[in-house]
């Protein structure tokens, strides 16, 4: 973890997968099913990663990049960590960022893009974590961190350049 990954392209369609829960909808539906599902469980992390996620659900950090679907947004988030990913990486300088994001409940702007933060905000989650990212055009995904998914994330990364 103490380099810079590139995502090759035989991945993209691996990543365009549901990793944890679909929670799919309306945006009423979506933040609907999100509540209940931080009544059942009590999470000790919620990070949420993307603008529509971070401005829409609770989270205790927020990875974003001040773009929804690769267009600006007007409204920015309040955050006190900055980093730079560029597209289709995971720079060497993001982990030490993010576990200190997840470490002191901080928000984190990315210059780049926050798409594959994804991987190391679980891997550097507590278990028992949750990590959320949209899904486009239909609603988001809600990691739960444990052991096993840790692993297949772990292995995943194996797979990039």
């Amino acid at each position: 973890m103490d380099k810079t990954y590139f995502l090759p392209e035989r991945l993209k369609k691996e990543l365009r997968k549901v990793w944890g829960i679909a929670i799919f909808g309306t945006k009423k539906e979506v933040s609907k099913k999100f509540e209940e599902i931080l009544k059942k469980k009590r999470f000790k992390k919620v990070i949420t990663i993307g603008d529509c996620c971070s401005l829409s659900l609770p989270s205790n950090v927020k990875i974003f990049d001040g773009k929804i679907k690769r267009r600006k947004i007007k409204k920015i988030l309040p955050y006190s960590l900055k980093c730079k990913n560029p597209k289709g990486t995971i720079q060497k300088e993001v982990w030490k960022k993010i576990k200190r994001a997840i470490k002191e409940n901080k928000n984190l702007f990315v210059e780049g893009e926050e798409d594959l933060l994804v991987i190391p905000s679980v891997l550097l989650a507590p278990k028992n974590s949750l990590v959320v990212y949209g899904f486009p055009k239909k609603g988001i995904c809600a990691i739960e961190v444990n052991q096993k998914i840790k692993k297949k994330i772990k292995n995943l990364l194996k797979l990039f350049k």
